[in-house]
């Protein structure tokens, strides 16, 4: 009985395992996202001290050492909105590939669910899986012996 049991679960596990599988188109597109948001918010923090440096020449506009910093920051966030931006494009990439791949999961699911018709029966009537099935807006005829 324990063994029948464990593999009753074993298998129930599976079955779970197999409904909650992730695409590698999906899993590709949570990382491009990662990565996009990632290098985001390193731009955004790279700006806030260039902003921050900005307002200190402003108020030190003598310090040759604030404008070399100024130049080093300028190309530090020059470099980080590049690689932003590239991040940002192999993500739509990413989102794209990932599209494509519902499109043609969702192809192949309507691909099963076509109603396989009768060779039995024509027309309309081989949408019937029996001879007395009644189809959608047919009714039954009523039979008027008494």
């Amino acid at each position: 009985m324990r063994i029948s049991s464990f593999l009753l679960l074993s298998v129930a596990m599976g079955f779970m395992g197999c409904a909650t599988h992730v695409s590698s188109q999906q899993t590709m597109a949570d990382d491009r996202n990662l990565v996009y948001e990632d290098t985001y918010k390193a731009y955004r923090e790279a700006e806030k001290k260039y902003m921050n440096l900005l307002f200190n020449i402003e108020r030190m506009p003598e310090e040759e050492e604030l404008w070399v910093m100024k130049r080093e920051r300028m190309l530090e966030l020059m470099q980080l909105k590049e690689l932003m931006l590239n991040a940002r494009q192999e993500l739509d990439g990413a989102l794209q590939e990932w599209e494509r791949h519902l499109m043609d999961v969702q192809a192949e699911v309507k691909q099963r669910d076509i109603k396989k018709l009768n060779p039995n029966f024509r027309g309309r009537d081989a949408e019937r899986t029996s001879p007395g099935q009644l189809l959608p807006g047919e009714t039954k005829k009523p039979s008027f012996n008494y």
